[in-house]
């Protein structure tokens, strides 16, 4: 799975479960850009794992600022 893949795939998880209409890029900071708050990001690893069939481990969502960091933990789970 790519980059983009995996981009595409947060940005579809964030539009469709958290109503998020701005674009996101990998620079996109989660709890500023996004208005994350703890029940949303609850939600958005949540149903990241559902989509990409994945299961976070604990402190994985620990040092989580960007988008990027959050392709990066993905990308490992994938691996």
């Amino acid at each position: 799975m790519t980059d983009a893949d995996i981009l595409a795939g947060i940005r579809d998880v964030a539009r469709t479960h958290l109503n998020v209409e701005r674009e996101i890029g990998a620079d996109t900071v989660l709890v500023e850009t996004l208005a994350l708050d703890s029940l949303a990001m609850l939600t958005l690893v949540a149903e990241l794992e559902n989509r990409f069939r994945v299961c976070f481990e604990d402190g994985d969502e620990a040092g989580l600022t960007t988008v990027g960091d959050l392709m990066t933990v993905l990308r490992r789970r994938l691996s």
